[in-house]
């Protein structure tokens, strides 16, 4: 089980140039759960999906994996813990 509580990501934080990209996201995901993420550009897909995946570390909130509490601050703290990305387009 996967669950995230209150996730918030922003970018340049306390700058004029501040982005907020996440806004108190909840998710549920259970063992054979099947999940699109679908939006807009710009609605935070990509980020969410970053957050999990340990590539966007400074974000705020709780994840939870099979109820116990941990942190993914890294793409190898979310590698160990199961979680990886695949991502669409590859930049060369």
């Amino acid at each position: 089980m996967l669950e995230i509580k209150n996730v918030h990501k922003t970018f340049n934080p306390n700058t004029i140039n501040e982005k907020k990209a996440l806004r108190g996201i909840d998710l549920v995901l259970n063992e054979g759960d099947f999940v699109t993420v679908i939006g807009g550009n710009g609605a935070g897909k990509s980020t969410l999906m970053k957050v999990l995946a340990g590539a966007n570390a400074h974000y705020t909130g709780q994840v939870f994996v099979d109820g116990e509490p941990v942190e993914i601050r890294s793409t190898k703290n979310a590698k160990d813990l199961g979680i990886e990305i695949v991502y669409q387009e590859v930049d060369t």
